[in-house]
Formats: structure tokens, C-alpha cells, sequence
């Protein structure tokens, strides 16, 4: 949600200084400063909206180093709504800056022109060009092998008796790059009795552009797909950033993480082969805090006879994906990053499950780079496998 100027000082006002959420923010952690805690960013929030700082380059640092994570809002006993005020003073005081050039955003904001993208990479990377790619653009070095490029139906039906229906939000990056992901839960959804619908006119959750600053796109992409989701079956997301963007500013929609819709669901005639295999279960913050679904992968993955679950030590620190943030300020996602990479290599991690694609982007990079060889994959990729998905 947005907040007017006055709406911010108020709900900067009920942060009581009292440091429990010190010990949970990545950066507090990394840097030691007090200006890079929540409770001191929000002090500084509050001192530039009542023009008592400047608006200048330092605090613009401080703001631009959050990672939105919000494991602070979890840690706090008087519920201050950091996402909220965060999300403000970007929109307000921030100096607007973006990833992308302008000519860009319409490739975000329109499926057709975002399905022209994914086909060109898709091509880029079938004729082994994706080196010279990485040459021109630095972040392209993110991008993983991708499948050949999906053109949607507008429903999917329910392979055996329906039991209902749901709305499937593809994302902007997840459409593009883990479409794999996507074709697994229409799978599982049909299994399970569902119809899934795959809105035409949906469009990205906005979130990266709101982390930019440019509230005028976030809301552009908000109203779109305000009007492109049914308000009275549930919207299915399967990247908890995107979860988390829709779940804030759709509060009229049922918006849901896929495993937590899967955890409502009957599984009595659904057959699972056993995979005896230990998963190790990465949570995404976005989903530990905003979504607060992160149990329900544990849950789902735990149906799956001969499997160990265990959760990746160290699951309350981010990643260092966060989004846009691991291109914008790589000197901090990468030091996060690390950490993160000395746990999966300690603990001898061969499958990883995470539900995040930004979160999955970030760590497998990572894990190419220093020739670590671990499945990072989506919950709902080891659930469909063994119902039958791809054989």
C-alpha cells in the first residue's frame, strides 16, 4: 500500500526505537550501521518527510540498500508497516532510476511484446549466441537455459472431476525464464480437479518498478491487472515476490502461493512415487514474511513418500536476490550471496528447493560461477515429477 506524507509520519511515528528487528535485517548485519537498520531508515524517513535532513545523496544510500525483505515487520511487537514506508519514500524522495530504458517497459507491460522477448533469448541461446549476449549486457549472465517459449491458453481444464477453478499469474520473469514452473502447476492444478485460467491482459506484478522508485509504472501495472483477474477464485502466483506486490496492493483479490492453495487441496487419489532423496527448502523472504506461506512447501514436499525436508540453515537471512536489487547494489547481494553458498556447500546440498525466481536466479548463478553443482528448482517442479509431469 502507498501513504500519503502525513501517512508516513504517522506510521513512522509508532516505531518505538525498541532494536528487535536489528538482529533480522541483512544489511544491519553486513554493515554494523545504525542507518542501515529499519528502525534507524525509518527515523530517517521521518526526519526528510518533516524537511528536518535534506533529501540528499546519503539518504537516498541508506534507502536504496533496503532490500524489502521484511523480516523486520516480523520481528516487530508494534506491527510497523516497513513495506508501506518503504515503498513511500521511494515513490516520494528517491531519485527515479531504472534498469530498463524507457523503450523497455512496454515489453513488460504487454504479454505480446514480453513473448517477442522470451522468443528472441530463447533463439539467442539455440544459436549458442547467449555468450556474446552476456558480453553486451552483464546482467544476461543471470539468465539460465531456458525452454522454448509457451503461447497460453486462456484456460486449462480439469483433467478429472472439477472441483473448482483458479487464476494462474505468470509474471514477467517467471513467463520468460521458468515457464518449465508454470506448465508443472496447470499440470498439478488439473490433477487435482481444478480449471486454470491464464488471464490474457495480465501484465508484471510492478514490484521491480516500485523498488525503482517509479510508482507512476508500478501503478500502471497494478490497474492492469486490477481488471484482467476474476475477484472470486483464487489468484495463484508461483513467484513470492510477485505474490507479495499482488498481495499488498490487490487486497480484493484472493491472492495466493501455489503450495499454500496445494495444501487446501484433496490428494487421496492423487499417487506419488517415492523419490528417496534429501531436499533441502530455501525460503524465499517474501514469502517467510509478506506471503507467510513458507510452511506449506515444507508440508507439500513431505507428501512425497522416501523424501527427507530439511530447511537450508540459515533461511532467515536473504539471499540477496531481492528483485532488481542483486543488479542495482551486486556489491551487497553478492556478499548476502555468499553466505548463502557456504551453507549449500557445508551441507552437501544436491537439490534445492526454492519459490522465488529471483531468489532462484541470483543463487544459481552463483553456484555456476563457483562450479557448484546443485537442481535449484521450484517445489511444484519435484511434486509434478513424481504425479507424472514430463514422463
Amino acid at each position: 500500500m502507498s501513504l500519503s506524507i502525513k501517512e508516513l509520519i504517522v506510521e513512522a511515528d509508532r516505531c518505538v526505537a525498541c532494536g528487535l528487528c536489528l538482529p533480522h535485517c541483512p544489511t544491519y548485519r553486513k554493515t554494523g550501521s545504525e542507518a542501515d537498520s529499519p528502525r534507524g531508515r525509518i527515523q530517517l524517513m521521518r526526519a526528510v518527510a518533516q524537511d528536518i535532513l535534506p533529501n540528499n545523496t546519503r539518504f537516498n544510500e541508506h534507502i536504496d540498500l533496503c532490500l524489502s525483505c521484511r523480516s523486520c515487520e516480523s520481528a516487530c511487537p508494534n506491527n510497523v508497516n516497513y513495506g508501506a514506508l518503504v515503498d513511500t519514500t521511494r515513490a516520494l524522495f528517491i531519485h527515479k532510476k531504472s534498469i530498463l530504458p524507457a523503450l523497455a517497459k512496454p515489453f513488460i507491460r504487454y504479454r505480446h511484446l514480453a513473448n517477442i522477448a522470451s522468443w528472441l533469448l530463447w533463439l539467442t541461446q539455440q544459436a549458442k549466441l547467449d555468450g556474446l549476449l552476456k558480453k553486451i549486457s552483464p546482467a544476461a549472465k543471470l539468465l539460465p537455459p531456458i525452454d522454448k517459449p509457451v503461447t497460453w491458453n486462456s484456460m486449462y481444464p480439469a483433467t478429472f472431476q472439477r472441483k473448482g477453478a483458479v487464476s494462474l499469474f505468470l509474471g514477467c520473469a517467471g513467463n520468460a525464464l521458468d515457464n518449465q514452473t508454470l506448465k508443472a502447476s496447470i499440470y498439478v492444478l488439473n490433477k487435482l480437479g481444478f480449471d486454470v485460467h491464464v488471464p490474457s491482459r495480465q501484465t508484471c506484478c510492478g514490484s521491480i518498478a516500485r523498488q525503482m522508485g517509479d510508482t507512476d509504472e508500478s501503478s500502471k501495472l497494478v490497474a492492469q491487472n486490477q481488471l484482467s483477474f476474476d475477484q472470486t477464485i483464487p489468484v495463484l502466483t508461483t513467484a513470492s515476490g510477485c505474490g507479495a506486490g499482488l498481495n499488498d496492493y490487490l487486497p480484493d483479490h484472493k491472492i495466493q502461493d501455489i503450495s499454500a492453495f496445494l495444501m487446501t487441496c484433496d490428494w487421496t487419489t492423487i499417487p506419488i512415487k517415492p523419490l528417496n532423496e534429501r531436499i533441502y527448502v530455501q525460503d524465499p523472504c517474501t514469502l517467510r514474511n509478506v506471503q507467510k506461506s513458507h510452511q506449506a512447501v515444507y508440508t507439500l514436499l513431505k507428501k512425497i513418500p522416501g523424501s527427507d525436508i530439511q530447511a537450508l540453515p540459515g533461511n532467515s537471512q536473504c539471499c540477496g536476490g531481492a528483485g532488481a536489487y542483486m543488479l542495482t547494489q551486486s556489491d551487497m547481494a553478492n556478499s548476502l550471496l555468499d553466505d548463502k553458498l557456504t551453507t549449500i556447500k557445508t551441507n552437501s546440498v544436491a537439490i534445492l528447493a526454492t519459490s522465488n525466481i529471483g531468489c532462484s536466479l541470483h543463487i544459481a548463478n552463483g553456484l555456476r560461477e563457483k562450479n557448484i553443482t546443485v537442481a535449484v528448482l521450484h517445489p511444484i517442479q519435484i511434486i509434478a515429477k513424481q504425479i507424472g509431469y514430463g514422463v
